[in-house]
C-alpha cells in the first residue's frame, strides 16, 4: 500500500543540487530546480533526476517554504509504501534500543527529523503520549498514515500534533491544526508525567516549549548531577528545573533555579514535589528566582553571592545569520557574569542550542570570556548530541556544552 497518496512530480535538478542530494543533504531550495512537469502542492512527491534524466532521489514538496523539497530517499529507485516507512522507523528505533528498553527512562526523542531521514518531522515520547512536531506543511496530507503506522508500531495512548510558526502561518495549514492539539486518543487534562533516569518530570505537550520538555539535555543533566554532590548550585535559564533536580538528587548542598518565566518555575517546583520520596531531593533546599538572567547575575554579584557550580543554558541567541555577532557578544557577557558569581575553583557549565554557532566558536567564546576577567577555564569536558538526537547533516548540529573549573 502506498504511504504517500499525493501526486508525483517529475523534477530535474541543477548540478549543485544533484551533488548535495548524493552527499545526503536533505534540503533543496528553489534555485536547485531546473524544471518540473507540473505545479506542486504541499505533500506531493518530487521524483528527482539529474540533467541526463538519471534518477537521483525522492522528496516531499513544500512550495510554501524556502526549503521547497525535503529528501526522503536518494540512490537507487524505491517504492515508498507503508512497509518502507515501517522499516525506516524500525531502523530509527533500533538506534534508540537502549533507551526504549530502559524502564527508568520513558521520555526521549523517537524521530529527529532530517537527521533520521524524515525531514520536517520530529516525534518525542513522554510515557504513553507521542508528540508529532511538524516543521513543514508537506507532512499534513500524510498525517493519517503517520498516525496509523505509529499506532501499529508503538500502541501509544495518544498522539499530540504541534507545528512551528512557519507551518501555522502557511496558507495550506488547516485552521484546526494551527494550535497544538490531540489528533489521536483522549484529550489531555494536565501535564504528562514521565521518567528520566528514574526521576519524575512533568511535560506539557500542548502548552510547553518545543514538544513539552527539553529532552536533548538529558545526558548533560546526568553529568551535572554527578558533579553536584555537596555543591551550592545556581541553574540559570532553569526552565522547569531539569538540571536543578539532577543536582539535588545527587546530593547538592543547595540549588537555586533562576528563570524569567513564573509558570516555568512553578513547573520546577512541581517536579521537585514529584520526587520528594527521594531523600536527597527532600533534603536539598531549592530556591526559585524569577528574574531576567543577565540582571539577576549582576544583582547576585552586588550581594556578594557565590556558588560552587553555575549552569548557563540559555535559549538560542542566533535565529538567523545576522544574529551571530550579537549572539557571541551575549554568550561572552553571560559567561563573564556567571563566572563572577562562581567560587574560586568552582564548576562552570555553559551550553548553546544555536545551530548557527559552530561548536568550536562557542567553546572559544566561553573560554576567552572567562580568561578576560582573570578566571581562565580548566576544561573538564565538551559534549554534543545524545544518541536520540543524532546529527545527520551539518545544519543538524546545534547542541554543545562545555564544563570547566574557573
Amino acid at each position: 500500500m502506498s504511504f504517500f497518496s499525493t501526486e508525483n512530480i517529475s523534477v530535474r535538478l541543477a548540478a549543485p543540487a544533484v551533488r548535495a542530494v548524493k552527499k545526503g543533504h536533505p534540503w533543496i531550495f528553489d534555485k536547485g530546480i531546473l524544471t518540473q512537469n507540473k505545479a506542486a502542492r504541499p505533500g506531493d512527491l518530487a521524483i528527482l533526476y539529474d540533467q541526463k534524466r538519471n534518477f537521483v532521489g525522492i522528496g516531499l514538496f513544500d512550495p510554501e517554504s524556502p526549503i521547497i523539497i525535503r529528501i526522503l530517499h536518494h540512490g537507487k529507485p524505491v517504492t515508498l509504501d507503508t512497509e518502507w516507512a515501517k522499516e525506516l522507523l524500525r531502523n530509527i528505533f533500533q538506534v534508540r534500543a537502549e533507551l526504549i528498553s530502559d524502564p527508568e527512562t520513558t521520555g526521549y526523542r523517537l524521530v529527529n527529523g532530517e537527521n533520521d531521514g524524515l525531514p520536517g518531522l520530529v516525534v518525542d515520547r513522554y510515557d504513553d503520549t507521542l508528540v508529532f512536531k511538524l516543521d513543514t506543511v508537506a507532512w499534513m496530507p500524510h498525517l493519517d498514515q503517520l498516525v496509523s503506522i505509529f499506532r501499529d508500531l508503538l500502541q501509544p495512548e495518544r498522539i499530540v500534533l504541534r507545528v512551528n510558526r512557519t507551518v501555522a502561518a502557511a496558507p495550506s495549514c488547516p485552521s484546526s491544526l494551527k494550535e497544538a492539539c490531540v489528533i489521536y486518543g483522549p484529550e489531555l487534562t494536565g501535564p504528562v508525567i514521565f521518567l528520566e533516569n528514574g526521576l519524575k518530570f512533568e511535560a506539557e505537550p500542548i502548552i510547553g516549549q518545543k514538544t513539552g520538555f527539553f529532552l536533548d539535555q538529558r545526558d548533560n543533566r546526568a553529568r551535572v548531577g554527578k558533579l553536584s554532590r555537596g555543591l551550592n548550585v545556581l541553574n540559570v535559564f532553569s526552565y522547569t528545573g531539569g538540571f536543578s533536580l539532577y543536582a539535588a538528587s545527587n546530593g547538592a548542598k543547595s540549588v537555586t533555579s533562576l528563570d524569567l518565566s513564573r509558570p516555568a518555575l512553578d513547573a520546577a517546583f512541581n517536579n521537585f514535589q514529584l520526587n520528594m520520596h527521594h531523600p536527597n531531593i527532600a533534603g536539598t533546599p531549592h530556591l526559585l528566582m524569577c528574574d531576567d538572567a543577565f540582571d539577576a547575575l549582576l544583582k547576585l554579584v552586588e550581594d556578594g553571592k557565590k556558588y560552587d557550580m553555575v549552569i548557563l543554558d540559555p535559549p538560542s541567541f542566533a535565529q538567523k545569520r545576522e544574529d551571530i555577532p550579537g549572539a557571541l557578544k551575549a554568550y561572552e557577557r553571560l559567561v563573564k557574569r556567571g563566572v563572577n558569581v562562581l567560587e574560586k575553583g568552582g564548576v562552570l557549565v555553559s551550553a548553546s542550542c544555536s545551530s548557527r554557532i559552530p561548536a568550536e566558536t562557542f567553546f572559544d567564546t566561553v573560554t576567552r570570556a572567562a580568561a578576560l576577567i582573570g578566571r581562565p577555564l580548566q576544561v573538564i569536558e565538551k559534549t554534543t548530541h545524545a544518541a536520540d538526537h543524532p546529527i545527520g547533516f551539518p545544519e543538524g548540529a546545534y547542541l554543545k556544552c562545555i564544563y570547566g573549573r574557573a
